[in-house]
């Protein structure tokens, strides 16, 4: 494995994640669940004419941008249409950018473990990224929101790669190009969907923690970090020499993961005001007080709170039909859950890694402090905890796939430790069988994920808990 360059081994990731997701892209021939109002809201930004909605507008230009882009092959082709408001449109015009997009995610979260780890020994850090991205490639969630042209997909695949480019910039000759970068990436995020502003909020706590938490490296490391060694006058955790501009740190901070993002926020809402009229102010007093009606007065068969997600108590069935009578009846459809196995696992070692870094604290150990695991796990840990606590304050119907982002970062952590079990001879065989078991847990909900047909009694048998169906 060695041998093969790791952009081989991620460029396979990639092919993979979008061959699970262009396969019978166009078998569900019409639209599916929130469907109904994000294409018709992407033909009005085609048509001059956009409606309200109730997020920013980026992921409606994006879809509208696939459509635009994808009518000269329908037509060509002759892909079989919908009509969606009077227009004729083939589902494969507006599903396909959302598959590319989310295919791009396993390689960008392997990515970001790859720079995450690059203090420790290329075969560590090698198998920290191919973990992050095969695990992330077996994700059930993030493929099902990739296959329809819904908007949560952009937010997690932008938010990622603003992530990665900041911490990228820590070991770059020019980070304030990477800075930059990242700034865009996070503030084209939060105008997907303001929840996304979680990575963001993550990145920047991660930022201030980990920096503190900086020192030089202790003269002895406990047994599970003894696998790496870091020379001297290797760059620290973060690259904190390389900020790229001059001055206070903080008001670097401030420009980067500040005053960028929120222009680039704004800059995005620029298309969609001239063509309404609206002022800036204006339609965010209209979303403000929307989201509030829609806190007070909504319910809706697949609300799940948000302390449920670490379990994944309920899924989202986004599409159902039936055909046939009796023995031979079969059942189509397209739940929006995780993987069982990995989510499960990546809940686990969340867990597991939290309360390690907390024993430490009472312990009034932080061998932490200078080594590699103060930047990575320290990331993990914060940027699951702002995925997902920010949500007990909100009090509208909430739904799982509000928690993609909290399960990115904990496929993140479940490579992490995978990672350190796989460089040791012993642990290697429980890092297989996880693997393994993630694999074929997989495999067995795929017809899920995918929307294919199942007799009753095989869709039955996919109902562990009583709040999936």
């Amino acid at each position: 494995m060695r041998r093969v360059p790791l952009w081989v081994w991620l460029l396979g990731l990639g092919a993979i994640a979008l061959s699970l997701r262009l396969a019978g892209l166009g078998r569900i021939h019409g639209l599916v669940f929130d469907e109904v109002y994000y294409v018709p809201f992407a033909l009005d930004y085609l048509q001059g004419t956009p409606s309200f909605d109730a997020h920013p507008p980026l992921a409606k230009y994006l879809i509208a941008l696939g459509i635009w882009l994808g009518q000269w092959p329908a037509a060509w082709l002759g892909w079989p249409t919908v009509e969606v408001e009077s227009t004729l449109v083939s589902p494969l015009t507006f599903r396909w950018l959302n598959a590319v997009v989310g295919a791009i995610i396993p390689v960008l979260l392997a990515d970001l473990a790859f720079s995450l780890s690059h203090r420790y020994l290329p075969q560590r850090q090698r198998a920290f990224a191919l973990l992050a991205g095969l695990l992330m490639t077996m994700e059930g969630l993030t493929l099902v929101e990739s296959r329809l042209a819904l908007i949560n997909i952009y937010g997690l695949a932008l938010g990622l790669l603003g992530q990665w480019a900041w911490v990228r910039a820590g070991q770059a000759q020019h980070p304030a190009r990477w800075r930059w970068a990242a700034g865009i990436a996070l503030g084209a995020a939060i105008n997907v969907k303001w929840n996304w502003a979680g990575l963001w909020l993550g990145l920047l706590l991660w930022e201030v923690f980990a920096n503190d938490m900086e020192g030089p490296l202790p003269k002895s490391l406990s047994p599970g970090e003894r696998d790496f060694d870091v020379p001297s006058g290797s760059p620290s955790p973060l690259g904190r020499r390389g900020w790229g501009m001059r001055g206070n740190p903080w008001c670097r901070r401030a420009t980067y993961l500040g005053v960028i993002p929120l222009a680039t926020y704004i800059l995005l809402w620029l298309p969609h005001l001239a063509l309404t009229g609206e002022s800036l102010v204006g339609i965010h007093r209209q979303l403000w007080s929307t989201h509030q009606a829609i806190a007070t007065g909504s319910s809706h068969n697949y609300c799940s709170p948000w302390h449920s997600w670490p379990l994944m108590v309920r899924p989202v069935a986004y599409f159902y039909e039936r055909a046939g009578q009796g023995a031979t009846a079969t059942a189509t459809t397209i739940h929006a859950m995780g993987n069982p196995v990995l989510w499960w696992l990546g809940t686990a070692a969340v867990l597991a890694l939290g309360l390690g870094w907390l024993s430490r604290q009472v312990a009034g150990e932080n061998h932490w402090a200078g080594s590699p695991s103060g930047a990575v796990v320290p990331f993990i840990l914060l940027n699951y905890l702002t995925n997902w606590l920010p949500w007990a304050l909100v009090s509208r119907c909430t739904f799982l796939y509000h928690a993609m982002g909290m399960a990115a970062v904990s496929t993140l952590g479940l490579a992490w430790l995978m990672a350190q079990w796989w460089q040791n001879p012993r642990d290697r065989p429980l890092a297989l069988m996880l693997l393994g078991a993630i694999a074929l847990s997989f495999w067995f909900w795929l017809p899920l994920y995918l929307g294919t047909p199942l007799s009753l009694e095989a869709l039955h048998r996919r109902w562990l808990l009583p709040g999936w169906i």
